[in-house]
């Protein structure tokens, strides 16, 4: 006999397969709104649908009995009780602070504006006053753009704030500009969000990269941590100590590539990838180490004890 999720749920008490079939759909649907949460890690679908599990079963099992009275109540409570979930796991990534930090930013000044509900593209941003088209052409064209503003500054990052600082006020709404300009339309904030991510790597936390097995064999097994590396680190004391904390924002593979940045096909071995993706991996580490290192007087000491405390005497490009 075929009972329905509602009916399951009250005889068992607790969330069964029909439910949990009902969960995993809901999960996969909420997720395309909210593509940072996929985008900042290695999650699949089971992985979010298990995280949702782990964090909120008890209370949504708690709401779905005390509160639904037939299927439709179940789909329409658990689906806020999801995106609800999701709204949080988003402020918690790297993506969901650069897409604050844009919003901030973009909405303090009058050269941009939100599409009002009457026009295409109702929600989306655009430089103030202009009757743009929503833009759907090729990211990587506004990636280009962006890359080409000159002048960008970069505030100096002190290792005891959690994340280093995308660029100054003034930097972020040149670039903003720059994407509008080449886009000739309005854009979604998860578009901006992909230009500044492309253009500023150092915002991201890093890349969880899986080695193929026996890769531990072509470098140090023990990756050192942020205090190991800050005792390592033996020269000037100011330089040794920006440089320790660079490394530690480092993942364990970023700081493996940095050892063959100027030779792509040692780290085609070293991640078992294809040529693309080997200089993809070399091109983002060179740009985040020099997003990190800034552009100050200790530019080149910061330099060499980074190259030092990820072992190897390779110049940084």
């Amino acid at each position: 006999m075929v009972i329905s999720a509602f009916e399951e749920l009250h005889r068992l008490g607790h969330l069964g397969q029909d439910c949990l079939h009902l969960v995993t759909r809901l999960v996969e649907e909420e997720a395309r709104r909210f593509p940072e949460i996929r985008r900042d890690s290695a999650r699949d679908l089971d992985d979010l649908v298990e995280e949702f599990l782990v964090d909120r079963i008890r209370p949504v099992t708690a709401s779905l009995l005390a509160q639904a009275t037939d299927d439709a109540s179940v789909g329409r409570l658990l689906r806020k009780s999801i995106r609800n979930w999701m709204i949080d796991s988003v402020r918690k990534t790297s993506r969901g602070a650069l897409r604050r930090r844009l919003v901030e930013v973009l909405s303090g000044d009058h050269a941009f504006e939100k599409v009002p509900a009457s026009e295409p593209g109702a929600g989306r941003w655009r430089p103030t006053g202009a009757p743009l088209p929503p833009w759907t052409g090729p990211i990587d064209d506004l990636v280009r753009a962006a890359r080409e503003v000159p002048n960008v500054r970069i505030p100096k990052w002190s290792s005891t704030t959690r994340r280093p600082p995308i660029a100054d006020r003034a930097s972020i709404i040149a670039v903003a500009q720059a994407a509008f300009t080449a886009a000739s339309g309005s854009l979604e904030e998860a578009q901006l969000v992909d230009v500044f991510a492309a253009r500023f790597p150092v915002v991201l936390d890093p890349d969880i990269v899986y080695l193929p097995d026996g890769a531990e064999n072509r470098a140090d097994a023990d990756e050192p941590t942020p205090e190991d590396l800050v005792v390592a680190a033996d020269e000037e004391l100011s330089a040794a100590a920006t440089a320790a904390g660079i490394v530690g924002m480092l993942s364990p593979v970023e700081r493996r590539i940095v050892p063959y940045l100027a030779s792509p096909a040692d780290i085609r071995v070293l991640l078992a990838c294809g040529p693309a993706q080997a200089r993809q991996h070399a091109d983002r580490v060179a740009e985040k180490l020099r997003q990190l290192v800034g552009e100050g007087e200790d530019r080149e000491a910061v330099a060499k004890e980074v190259i030092r405390l990820c072992g190897t005497t390779t110049a940084l490009g």
